[in-house]
C-alpha cells in the first residue's frame, strides 16, 4: 500500500463519517463562536467609545460653579499642571414654547468634547441652533422655535439649522435634570458662543490633559491621573472661593455703610429743605438693589465648584458598565462550552479509532509506522476542528459582537462600531480546539499502537457480562419486566457512554438554568424597586434659602387635589471608594422627619425575611449592595465622606433590600449623633394620585422659585428597564448557543450509541422485535441517562447563576437572586424535545439497518 493511497484512505474516511465529521465541526464551531465572540466584544465595545472620545476630544473635566467662572477662576484652571487645552463656554436650561419640552443649550466649543454632525449644519448666526439628532421626530430643518426663558442667551426665537449627536451625552433616555421645565432634560442642543451675552461668567471649562491622550480611558491608570488632577483642581478653586465669597461679604458691607452715610446725608438734607425726590428716589433704587444682591448671596451660600470627570455624563458609566458585564459572561460561558465539546469530542474520536481497530492491525502488520497510522485520524480531527474553528471565528469577530453591541447600543447614542481581529485569540482557540479532537485521537489511538498487529486483527471481545447491585436486591428485581433488566445492565455494562451523556446533557441544562435564571433575575427589578420599595412618585429639592412668597407657592402644589401625599425628609450624597475597582460610590442618603409617615414612601425591609426594620437613635440601615462592597454586617462600623470632604463613622443596624443604587437611611436623632449638625428638612418625597399629573405638578414645583430640582423616578425606572432590557437581548443570544450546543451533543451521543451497538439491535431485531421495540430497546437507555444529566444540571446551573449574579451586576446595583419554577420547566424541555427528535430520526435509521449485513460484519 503506497503512501498515496494512505492519504486516499483518510480522505475517504471524512466520507465514509461524514455524520461525525459534521458533530465534531459543528461542537467546534459553537464553542470557538462562543469564545471568540464574548471574549472580543468587550473590547471592541471599549475600542468603540474610545474612538469616538478620540475623535471629538472628549473633555478628562468639566468645571461648573454656582457663581460661574470669574476671570482668576480661568487663571486658576489654566495655570493647572499638564493641561493640554482648556475651553470656557456656556450652558443654559431654557423650554421651547411651541412643545413644552426642556433643552439644555450650550455654546459651541472650540475643539473639546465636540458634536458630531448628523444633518445640516452647525450654527453660522446667533440666531441659528442645532439640536440632538433624539429629537429629530418632533422637529425639523428650518423650523423657527422660541424659548420661554432666554436667561443669558441674547435671543428667544431660534431657527433650526441641523441636528447633531453629543460627545457628553451618551444615553438616549437619560438626558439628565433641569432647572426649568419639569425638571427633567428632554435634549441637548448647540449655539453660536456670540449667541450669549457678553460680559457675563462663563458658567462651565472643559479640560483635557496631556498625558490622559494616550491613555485607555477605562483603564485604572487614567482614572487615578485625573482623580488626582481633580482633586488639586478643586482644592485651588474652594481656596478661591473662600478668598471671593469674604470679599463679596465686604463689599456689601462696605456698601451698606455707604448706603447708611447717604441715608444720614440725605435726613440732614431733609431737614434743611435741600433734598429733593429724584434724590430719595435714588436712595430708595439703591437700597431695593443692595437688598437684592443681600438674598442672592444668602442664597447661593459660599462659591461652590463642580469638577467632574467622564462618568459624570449621561450614559457614560453605563456604557462601561456594560462592556465589562460581556467581560464576566466571557470567563464563564465559553470555558463550559469547551467543556463539553472537548468531552464529547473525546467520546467520538474514540469509537472511530475503536471502529479502525482491524485496520490499524492491518497498517501494523504490513510495517507502516505510527506516523502512517495515525494520518488518517489526524487530517480527519484537524479538518474537522479547524473548519469549525474558522466559521466559528468569522462569526466571533465579525457577527456576535455586533449583534451584541446592537442590544446594549438600543440605549446608548453611540452607533459606529469598531471590529477588531485578534490573532493569539484565534490561535489559542484553534490549539484548545486541536487538543479537544486531535489530541483526544491520538490519545485513544496510542492505545491500540501499543498492542500487537495479531490482537489488533481479531474483533474486540465483548465486555463481560455481570451482576448488577440491583440483582442483589431480590424483591426489586424481580418486579422488573425483561426490557427494564436489560435496560439496567447496559446503563452499567457501558459505564463511560453513559457518564459521557450525563455529563453533556448536564452541561448544556446547566448553560440553560444559568441563563434562563439569569433572565429571572433581571425581569421585573425596577417593578420590585418602584412598587414594593421607593413608593413615591418623586423627590423635590427644596431650597432653604428661597423667599417666603416661594415657599408659600410650594405648600400650595404640596396641597394640590392632585398630590396624594408627601413626607420630609432631609437627602444628602455621600460617597465611598468600593469594589474590585476601588471606584467611587455615590450613596444616596435620606433621614426622614417622621419615621411613620416614611414607610408610605420607602419600605425599609429585610429582602429574605420581608420583616420591616427600626431606625434607632444610634445606627443606620444601609441597602444590600453597599453591605456587600463594604463588607459590613449588622454592628459593623462604615465610614463615609459628604460633600465638604468630611468623613463620618456610623453603625450598621440593619441591612435593607435594595437593587439599584446605594442608599442610607438614618433617624433624625441618629443623623444629629453622627453629624453633630441640627436636622433640617431639605427635600419632599411626593406621591401622586396619577401618574398623569407627573410632568404637569413637577412643572409647578420649578415655577414655585423653592425647588432646585427633581428627580422623577418613571425617568430612573425606565434607565434600569433599558439597561435590563440589553442584558437580557444578550442572554437570549446565549440561551440559543447553549440550545444548539445540546442538539449537537445528543444527536452526537446518541449516534455513537446507535453505531456502537448495530450488531446488538440486529440481532433482537432477528428475534422477532418490532422496529419500535428495538427503538425502544436502546432509547430508554437514552432517556434514563437524560433526565438524570437534567437534575445534574439543574445542581450546575444554579451553582454558575449564583457566580453570575454576584458578579455581572454593576458595582451599584444587585439582582433578584430568586429563580422560577418556569426556568426549570424550561431548562429541562429543550433537551427533552431536542431527546425526542433525535430518537424520531435514530428510529428511521434503525428501522432501515439490513439485518444480514450488520451480523455479517467482524465487527
Amino acid at each position: 500500500m503506497s503512501k498515496r493511497i494512505l492519504w486516499k484512505d483518510a480522505w475517504q474516511a471524512i466520507t465514509r463519517s461524514f455524520g461525525r465529521f459534521v458533530a465534531i465541526f459543528l461542537l467546534m464551531a459553537v464553542s470557538a463562536l462562543a469564545l471568540i465572540g464574548l471574549k472580543i466584544t468587550g473590547p471592541d465595545m471599549r475600542q468603540s467609545a474610545t474612538s469616538f472620545f478620540a475623535q471629538h476630544q472628549l473633555a478628562d473635566t468639566t468645571i461648573t460653579s454656582n457663581y460661574g467662572l470669574d476671570k482668576q477662576d480661568q487663571k486658576i484652571i489654566r495655570q493647572q499642571n499638564g493641561v493640554k487645552k482648556v475651553d470656557f463656554g456656556y450652558l443654559q436650561d431654557s423650554t421651547i414654547k411651541q412643545t413644552n419640552q426642556t433643552l439644555r443649550i450650550f455654546s459651541k466649543t472650540n475643539g473639546i468634547s465636540s458634536w458630531q454632525l448628523v444633518g445640516g449644519h452647525l450654527p453660522r448666526h446667533d440666531n441659528e441652533i442645532t439640536i440632538s439628532y433624539l429629537l429629530k421626530g418632533r422637529y425639523h430643518r428650518g423650523q423657527w422655535i422660541t424659548l420661554k426663558q432666554s436667561g443669558s442667551l441674547s435671543h428667544r426665537r431660534f431657527k433650526i439649522v441641523g441636528f447633531v449627536r453629543s460627545s457628553e451625552y451618551l444615553d438616549r433616555t437619560d438626558i439628565g435634570q433641569a432647572t426649568v421645565g419639569t425638571g427633567q432634560l428632554n435634549g441637548v442642543a448647540v449655539v453660536k458662543k456670540s449667541a450669549f451675552k457678553t460680559g457675563t461668567a462663563y458658567t462651565i471649562a472643559r479640560i483635557t490633559y496631556r498625558r490622559t491622550a494616550k491613555m485607555n480611558p477605562y483603564s485604572t491608570s487614567y482614572r487615578d491621573d485625573v482623580e488626582t488632577k481633580q482633586n488639586q483642581l478643586k482644592k485651588a478653586l474652594d481656596r478661591h472661593g473662600r478668598v471671593k465669597y469674604q470679599s463679596m461679604k465686604q463689599q456689601l458691607a462696605l456698601a451698606d455703610q455707604q448706603l447708611q452715610t447717604a441715608k444720614n446725608q440725605l435726613s440732614v438734607a431733609q431737614q434743611m429743605g435741600l433734598a429733593t425726590d429724584a434724590d430719595a428716589g435714588q436712595l430708595e433704587q439703591q437700597t431695593t438693589g443692595l437688598a437684592q444682591k443681600h438674598c442672592q448671596l444668602k442664597q447661593l451660600g459660599q462659591p461652590s465648584y463642580t469638577v467632574n470627570d467622564r462618568t459624570s455624563n449621561p450614559g457614560y458609566a453605563i456604557y462601561q458598565s456594560n462592556a465589562e458585564r460581556v467581560d464576566i459572561l466571557a470567563n464563564v460561558f465559553p470555558v463550559l462550552l469547551f467543556a463539553i465539546a472537548a468531552l464529547v469530542s473525546l467520546t467520538t474520536m474514540t469509537r472511530f479509532v475503536e471502529e479502525e481497530r482491524i485496520k490499524i492491525g492491518t497498517l501494523k502488520a504490513l510495517g507502516y509506522s505510527n506516523l502512517d497510522t495515525a494520518k488518517k485520524f489526524t487530517l480527519f480531527s484537524l479538518l474537522s476542528s479547524s473548519l469549525g474553528v474558522i466559521v466559528g471565528a468569522a462569526g466571533g469577530f465579525f457577527v456576535l459582537p455586533k449583534i451584541i453591541f446592537q442590544a446594549y447600543a438600543a440605549n446608548s447614542t453611540l452607533s459606529s462600531f469598531y471590529e477588531q481581529f485578534s490573532w493569539p485569540l484565534l490561535l489559542t482557540t484553534w490549539l484548545i480546539a486541536i487538543l479537544c479532537t486531535t489530541g483526544a485521537a491520538l490519545w485513544a489511538l496510542h492505545r491500540d499502537l501499543k498492542a500487537q498487529p495479531a490482537a489488533l486483527l481479531l474483533p474486540k471481545p465483548p465486555k463481560g457480562g455481570s451482576r448488577i447491585l440491583l440483582e442483589h436486591w431480590h424483591w426489586l428485581w424481580s418486579q422488573l419486566s425483561f426490557n427494564c433488566k436489560v435496560t439496567m445492565r447496559n446503563l452499567f455494562r457501558y459505564k463511560s457512554r453513559a457518564l459521557m451523556t450525563i455529563f453533556g446533557v448536564a452541561g448544556c441544562t446547566g448553560l440553560l438554568v444559568m441563563g434562563f435564571g439569569i433572565r429571572d433575575s433581571l425581569s421585573g427589578i425596577s417593578n420590585i424597586e418602584y412598587s414594593r420599595i421607593i413608593k413615591y412618585d418623586l423627590v423635590a429639592v427644596q431650597n432653604n434659602a428661597a423667599a417666603a412668597q416661594s415657599k408659600q407657592r410650594l405648600q400650595t402644589v404640596l396641597n394640590d387635589k392632585n398630590v396624594k401625599g408627601h413626607t420630609g425628609v432631609y437627602y444628602q450624597q455621600l460617597t465611598k471608594k468600593a469594589g474590585e475597582d476601588h471606584a467611587v460610590q455615590q450613596i444616596s442618603m435620606i433621614v426622614p422627619q417622621n419615621k411613620k409617615s416614611f414607610s408610605r414612601y420607602f419600605a425599609i425591609k429585610n429582602r429574605q425575611t420581608q420583616k420591616s426594620l427600626p431606625l434607632n437613635d444610634h445606627g443606620v440601615v444601609i441597602s444590600e449592595k453597599l453591605a456587600r462592597l463594604l463588607n459590613a454586617k449588622v454592628g459593623s462600623t462604615i465610614r463615609l465622606k459628604d460633600d465638604a470632604g468630611n468623613w463620618h463613622s456610623m453603625k450598621v443596624s440593619g441591612i435593607m433590600e435594595m437593587y439599584i443604587g446605594h442608599y442610607i437611611v438614618m433617624s433624625p436623632q441618629a443623623y444629629q449623633h453622627i453629624f453633630s449638625q441640627k436636622y433640617q428638612v431639605n427635600a419632599q418625597l411626593i406621591t401622586l394620585k396619577k401618574t398623569n399629573d407627573l410632568q404637569q405638578i413637577s412643572r409647578q414645583l420649578i415655577q414655585t422659585g423653592a425647588v432646585l430640582g427633581i428627580n422623577q423616578n418613571v425617568n430612573n425606572q425606565r434607565t434600569i428597564d433599558n439597561t435590563m432590557g440589553s442584558l437580557n437581548r444578550v442572554m437570549i443570544i446565549l440561551i440559543g448557543m447553549a440550545a444548539l450546543l445540546a442538539l449537537v451533543v445528543i444527536y452526537n451521543l446518541s449516534n455513537i450509541n446507535v453505531e456502537e451497538r448495530m450488531r446488538e439491535l440486529s440481532t433482537i431485531k432477528v428475534l422477532g422485535f418490532y422496529d419500535q421495540e428495538v427503538t425502544l430497546y436502546i432509547y430508554r437507555e437514552t432517556v434514563i441517562l437524560s433526565l438524570i444529566g437534567i437534575l445534574f444540571g439543574y445542581l450546575v446551573g444554579i451553582g454558575l447563576h449564583r457566580f453570575i449574579i454576584l458578579s455581572l451586576p454593576p458595582a451599584n446595583a444587585m439582582f433578584d437572586p430568586t429563580m422560577t419554577l418556569a426556568n426549570f420547566i424550561a431548562s429541562a424541555l429543550i433537551p427533552a424535545v431536542i431527546t425526542a427528535g433525535v430518537a424520531m430520526m435514530m428510529h428511521r435509521k434503525i428501522r432501515n439497518v439490513d439485518m444480514l449485513d450488520a451480523l455479517s460484519s467482524v465487527d
